[in-house]
């Protein structure tokens, strides 16, 4: 299975490209790129982002491309590269807790499902269990609290038609308040009712697309823990020793 890195353009200390944020010397984008390779089910890793990836990239014998504007443009570049895999793998190039057991687990759990689309959520009990004192936004349903994961199993097939839901998606991924107006009026009073479950989300995303949706519970609290302030990289270049 190929894999598409997403090495944004997200500033951390003036960085242009935070994926290339030193934890402890070594860019972050090393830890998501190594923990890929670890995990022989990955072939060809594609890195999309800022020109001053590139250097990395061939350091490192990746293959690269310049992104976009945004993360979704730069999202639609790297699943052009893959366009005719049965599905590809898309990491973020921030989550340098990343371990190969997380992206094997996650691999294997959405292949015995075989959808269109699955995406890792991570229960607020394992992440608080595992990383201490880090803030992350959760939603609460019935099934439980979760935050979600930077790692996503896609069939390069369904992009075009589902382009529209995923540039909401992308847009306001940081706030689930204006994610979840797709929803429709129905899910967002059972949302508010705290009645709202996974399997609802999953059945209502399915019809909407016209594709099979699923969540994908992990284990991994590594999967859902990213670093986006000065704060978080600091806690990085402590527990990654």
């Amino acid at each position: 299975m190929n894999a598409v890195i997403l090495a944004g353009s997200g500033e951390i200390e003036k960085i242009p490209g935070k994926s290339l944020a030193k934890i402890n010397g070594k860019p972050m984008l090393s830890y998501v790129v190594d923990a890929a390779r670890k995990t022989d089910m990955i072939g060809s890793i594609y890195v999309v982002g800022n020109d001053d990836i590139r250097g990395f990239c061939l350091e490192n014998d990746l293959e690269f491309a310049e992104g976009g504007t945004d993360i979704l443009d730069n999202l639609i570049k790297g699943i052009q590269r893959f366009k005719n895999d049965r599905r590809i793998i898309i990491l973020t190039g921030d989550i340098p807790y990343i371990t190969p057991e997380a992206i094997i687990d996650f691999i294997i759990r959405s292949e015995e499902i075989d959808a269109d689309f699955c995406y890792p959520i991570v229960e607020k009990k394992t992440c608080e269990e595992k990383f201490p004192g880090t803030r992350r936004t959760y939603v609460t349903l019935k099934d439980g609290a979760f935050t979600g994961g930077n790692v996503f199993y896609l069939n390069p097939g369904i992009i075009e038609r589902c382009m529209p839901v995923i540039r909401h998606v992308v847009q306001n991924r940081k706030n689930p308040a204006k994610i979840a107006t797709i929803l429709g009026p129905g899910l967002i009073l059972a949302f508010l009712f705290k009645t709202l479950t996974i399997e609802m989300v999953e059945k209502k995303a399915s019809r909407m697309l016209n594709i099979t949706a699923k969540a994908i519970i992990s284990p991994y609290a590594e999967i859902g823990n990213d670093v986006d302030k000065p704060e978080d990289l600091e806690m990085a270049n402590q527990i990654l020793m």
